[in-house]
């Protein structure tokens, strides 16, 4: 996927404040739109906001419209085939297949949703019915709250250029595709299917981290994710533990929301200001957000919350790293299987 450039201040100087403003927006409009897990569209929209570069493109508006219509589709598969075990297990891997496919080799965000989501909504029809049916709405209605705030904030809010971002990809190049896709679906398979076994939605992390690994197409884009996520992870957890720490004194629901827009204003502008690569900021904001909405809407202890979400990140990104690095010795010897196309778009 494509490894974002930063923000021209001259081209776009309001991309923190719309970031932030979605991001309350999100959490303002949960309770009257019927959002029982605001955690997904508040990460959803500081990533909407906080990836958007140059112009106002149709590309924009995308994943507030999509986002309702895959949940009910996913959700719906995973109602259906549920009690199927064969069935259940047969679309769910062959969804992850074709998404990491995508990913590894057009370098397509696209990929994700078909890996992410499915094995959302299965986890939890796993988990019960209600689960399902709160995760669904969660996400449709967010749907709702997110076009309001892309649209509405882009409006307020707009870039200052005409110029249209082109997404500039990295995708792996290799004599050997196949070997290289059975590598990561040798590593990846068995957590995915783990996970399902466990029925434990609180590992929902596992594959999703272990995911942005197995899809980069080499060792240096590897551990540039283990770098930004799992250092992420690490930071993030700290500013979540100072955001509950205050909300702990203050525990209403308006300074919650100020803290997190707070929290979001200044990693997001860190991506115009900072020192380091745009990501890693992002990732860190979104590490914050999960782990303080976990602990405030999902009824768990706060230090639990950070330090599980800690532990498993860093374990599985430097576990499946390690593993791919033996794997590809074994099976791609020659380092030239394995070089990624020079950057292009799509």
């Amino acid at each position: 996927m494509e490894e974002l450039p930063k923000v021209d201040p001259n081209e776009d100087p309001y991309l923190a404040l719309r970031s932030a403003l979605a991001v309350a927006l999100c959490l303002l409009l949960a309770e009257p739109l019927g959002i029982t897990m605001p955690m997904l569209p508040v990460v959803m929209a500081m990533s909407i906001m906080s990836v958007q570069r140059g112009a106002l493109s149709p590309r924009t508006f995308a994943a507030p419209i999509i986002l309702p219509i895959i949940s009910i589709v996913f959700s719906w598969l995973a109602a259906v085939t549920v009690n199927e075990p064969l069935a259940f297990v047969f679309i769910n891997v062959l969804l992850m297949i074709a998404g990491m496919a995508l990913m590894l080799f057009r370098g397509s965000r696209g990929g994700m949703m078909l890996t992410v989501f499915p094995m959302m909504m299965a986890m939890s029809a796993l988990y019960s019915d209600y689960a399902l049916a709160v995760i669904r709405d969660s996400m449709v209605m967010g749907g709702v709250a997110l076009f309001a705030g892309v649209v509405g904030l882009n409006l307020m809010f707009p870039p200052q250029t005409r110029r249209v971002h082109v997404e500039v990809t990295t995708p792996l190049e290799t004599d050997k595709p196949g070997t290289a896709l059975m590598i990561r679906l040798a590593v990846y398979l068995p957590v995915l299917l783990l996970t399902y076994a466990s029925g434990d939605m609180n590992l929902m992390v596992v594959p999703i981290m272990l995911l942005f690994v197995c899809a980069e197409p080499d060792h240096g884009s590897r551990r540039k994710q283990v770098i930004d996520r799992g250092g992420g992870t690490v930071v993030g957890g700290l500013i979540a533990a100072g955001v509950m720490a205050v909300y702990s004194v203050v525990p209403e629901t308006p300074i919650l929301i100020l803290l997190l827009a707070l929290v979001t204003y200044w990693l997001i502008d860190k991506m115009t200001t900072g020192k380091q690569r745009p990501l890693l900021y992002q990732y860190i904001c979104s590490t914050a957000l999960v782990m303080v909405l976990s602990a405030t809407s999902g009824g768990r202890d706060a230090l639990e919350v950070i330090v599980q979400r800690v532990v498993l990140t860093s374990a599985i990104m430097i576990g499946g790293i390690m593993l791919l690095a033996l794997l590809e010795m074994i099976f791609l010897p020659h380092r030239e299987d394995e070089e990624p196309l020079p950057a292009q778009a799509p």
